[in-house]
């Protein structure tokens, strides 16, 4: 085979090389690539023609909503296990949610409620009000109530036009009372309101629209009643005047509405599920029962970003805090945890450095509204803490505990109250709550200390806890004011009040005045009295008429239950105290308002504070954050609110227009009808929770308006045939008999009941 030889090549033809072997490597390398970039260019333009189908929109949207299914089902299944991992979860990890992550709290404000009203009994120093929308809105007032002869009746020296301010708390309660301030309107003609009588005034919702005071067309609330004008301790005679020109009518108006709180959840919260999660939250730990035992919930879901809050009875004169604990409510907390927090709160509220981190304006530490929150389960803790060394930490649970209703920090309170003054407001207030007999007897005792101040305060607390104890000793006089006479073993002490009530206080039940003494309750009662003597002479003028005289012993309960009987108001008795203060003729101390306040500054050595001690002191509270068992209106919010701009600038078109809307209603009210519809409404005004005492002691009784409209044009044709009399009759000018007062203010809460129920003037 090796012999044989290959043929020979054609001739003429030529062979290529064959290809080297560096050029195979590199054909080989590059097929690969080639190939998936061919198959890739035919997919996407396969996918592309697929999506341009028809139906390619409806399958992604499928696919979509696949895909979601599937990982919300996961979420779920996740939620699910740390759920079940949190349970069985004996560690030392807490992240409890609270209320406070998920909401904030509305309706917290007062709301500013204005009125035009008459005020008759003026005694020549009234005037007709000058032509404005004020006037008008008057007469409309006096033609709806059936009134005749408006433009004589206003026309009288003896009445006079005001404006009528009042604020409308916030959880105000049907049938509840609050305070009244009237002012003459910048340019009336009349010169003072002292001894002035307001009568029966509606009062409406403010809302400001482009710079004016727009009002709405809701009637609100009712008010009415003896204006006590300026005190009379301005050395400036030109002031002295210009308090003439406004006064107050303490607890002068009645409530026609229930006022309720608003949780509103954060917008990132926002939702029906969140919203039902935080009612139940709230619901869980503050409900109370009607009168037929039924529970009722302090809470409830409106919609999915607002939640509706009622307020509960233990908080009724405690807002602030009451939004702190609402605040601190845990959310969704499982049993474990729940057990695992509270160990740590209870480490925690021994910590005296984390107790003095108090909240601004509640006077609590977080760790204690933390407890608090928790309700029942927490009072073990909060007790073993009244045993700690710390000042601070025994009160912090003391105060929490009285919230809880138990009495077992009664004795903190009572020391908080009597030797510390930044504490003071608050060991008050949550001494009112404490349903039981050392709590009682804990504030009579303070009603014995040195301080008016820590008396009154003990007073005002005792009173909210049981109007009906014993020891108050109160006489009503046919509910113009009431007289308290507290057998104290201090030293004698009076006090009057310019808010939430016209009350006297009497902190000694022996006391008399140190005479020789003249004094003047109102313009018809002179009280005197000359030394040496056990009696003193009250004698009341009457306008053609004989004085009448009565000889009393000189013991001031005996003289205010003369002045009562024969007709004295509450401006009337405190004209006469302050004429005996400034005529020294009290034996013990004269207190005005004398409260507790807050934002004091605390420190631990004295109650009287040195510049060194005031460097290491630090404020308790908020002086603008009292609770409203001793709040006070801000002077300077009182000022902006009650300008004279705003009080000219009016608008009741809004008024107007309802009352048009009800005249045309078929049961709509009518003219001379009104009064009767609003004592009706009046009468109705208390909640499901209220006794039947106090439904009767808010109800308001009106009269026949044509009669009072006869007796108000009577007094003006008498003040104007009567201008030419001698001194003696001008001093005694416009004094009208008990019987012509009686027919006149008769319907102005003239039988309305105090809120001491039961409460009656002694028999004669």
């Amino acid at each position: 085979m090796s012999n044989l030889a290959q043929p020979p090549a054609a001739e003429g033809l030529r062979t290529s090389a064959p290809p080297s072997q560096f050029d195979k490597s590199i054909l080989v390398i590059l097929r690969a690539p080639l190939c998936c970039l061919l198959i890739s260019s035919l997919l996407c333009g396969c996918a592309s023609g697929l999506m341009s189908m028809p139906g390619a929109a409806m399958m992604a949207s499928r696919f979509s909503k696949a895909d979601e299914k599937k990982e919300e089902e996961e979420s779920k299944s996740k939620k699910k296990k740390r759920d079940k991992d949190e349970d069985n979860d004996f560690g030392n990890h807490i992240d409890t949610p609270l209320l406070l992550e998920y909401m904030s709290v509305q309706g917290n404000t007062m709301i500013v409620l204005r009125g035009v009203g008459l005020v008759t009994g003026l005694n020549g120093t009234g005037g007709d009000p000058s032509p404005s929308a004020l006037r008008t809105q008057l007469q409309n007032e006096m033609n709806r109530r059936g009134v005749k002869d408006s433009k004589k009746i206003l026309a009288s020296r003896d009445t006079a036009m005001v404006v009528v301010t009042a604020y409308l708390p916030a959880m105000v309660r049907k049938g509840q009372r609050f305070d009244v301030r009237v002012a003459l309107p910048p340019n009336s003609n009349a010169k003072s309101l002292k001894g002035g009588w307001l009568l029966e005034t509606r009062m409406f919702e403010e809302q400001n629209v482009e710079g004016r005071g727009s009002l709405k067309g809701h009637n609100y609330a009712v008010a009415g009643g003896a204006i006590l004008t300026s005190l009379g301790v301005k050395d400036n005679r030109e002031e002295r005047q210009a308090e003439l020109m406004s006064g107050a009518i303490p607890g002068g108006a009645i409530s026609l509405t229930d006022r309720d709180l608003s949780i509103i959840l954060r917008t990132e919260k926002r939702g029906s599920r969140n919203s039902l999660r935080v009612a139940e939250a709230v619901s869980e730990r503050f409900y109370r029962y009607n009168k037929y035992g039924q529970r009722i919930t302090c809470a409830e879901a409106k919609d999915d970003a607002r939640v509706v809050l009622k307020t509960h009875d233990q908080y009724i004169n405690n807002f602030p805090r009451y939004q702190a604990v609402i605040r601190n409510l845990a959310l969704n907390e499982s049993d474990v945890a729940r057990r695992m927090r509270m160990e740590m709160l209870a480490r925690d509220i021994l910590d005296v450095e984390k107790c003095q981190n108090i909240v601004s304006g509640v006077a609590a530490c977080p760790t204690a509204l933390q407890l608090e929150a928790i309700g029942d389960e927490a009072i073990p803790f909060l007790t073993d803490a009244l045993e700690s060394d710390s000042f601070d930490v025994r009160f912090q649970a003391a105060q929490s505990l009285a919230y809880l209703g138990n009495a077992e920090g009664v004795e903190i309170l009572h020391e908080a109250a009597r030797n510390q003054p930044a504490f003071r407001v608050y060991s008050l207030v949550a001494l009112s709550v404490v349903d039981d007999a050392d709590a009682v007897l804990a504030l009579r005792q303070l009603m014995s200390e040195q301080a008016l101040e820590t008396r009154y305060g003990a007073f005002r607390a005792l009173k909210e806890l049981d109007p009906h104890d014993p020891s108050l000793n109160p006489i009503e006089f046919e509910n113009r004011f009431t007289v308290y006479a507290i057998d104290s073993t201090g030293e004698p002490m009076v006090h009057v009040t310019r808010r939430r009530a016209p009350e006297i206080v009497l902190f000694g039940t022996e006391q008399s005045l140190r005479l020789p003494a003249v004094l003047n309750a109102g313009r018809n009662i002179r009280i005197m009295g000359e030394t040496g003597q056990h009696e003193v002479e009250v004698i009341y003028y009457q306008l053609n008429a004989e004085p009448k005289r009565h000889r009393v012993p000189n013991r001031m309960i005996d003289i205010l239950r003369t002045c009562g009987k024969l007709g004295a108001t509450y401006p009337d008795i405190v004209q006469m105290m302050i004429e005996a203060e400034q005529q020294h003729n009290f034996v013990g101390q004269f207190g005005i308002d004398r409260l507790p306040q807050a934002g004091r500054l605390y420190t631990k050595n004295t109650e009287s504070l040195s510049p060194a001690d005031e460097e290491d002191a630090k404020r308790i509270g908020n002086s603008k954050m009292i609770p409203e068992l001793f709040d006070e209106l801000d002077e300077e919010e009182l000022k902006e609110n009650e300008s004279e701009e705003k009080l000219m600038n009016l608008n009741f078109e809004e008024v107007r227009k309802e009352d048009a809307k009800q005249s045309k209603t078929p049961g709509g009210s009518k003219p001379g009808e009104d009064s009767e519809e609003t004592a009706e409404q009046d009468s109705e005004a208390t909640s499901e929770e209220s006794s039947n005492d106090d439904a009767d002691s808010e109800t308001p009784v009106s009269k026949d308006q044509s009669a009072d409209a006869e007796s108000v044009k009577t007094d003006a044709e008498d003040s104007d045939s009567e201008e030419s009399t001698t001194e003696e009759s001008d001093a005694l000018e416009g004094a009208e008999p008990e019987a012509a007062k009686k027919s006149l203010r008769e319907r102005l809460f003239g039988k309305k009941k105090s809120s001491v129920s039961g409460l009656t003037e002694p028999a004669e």
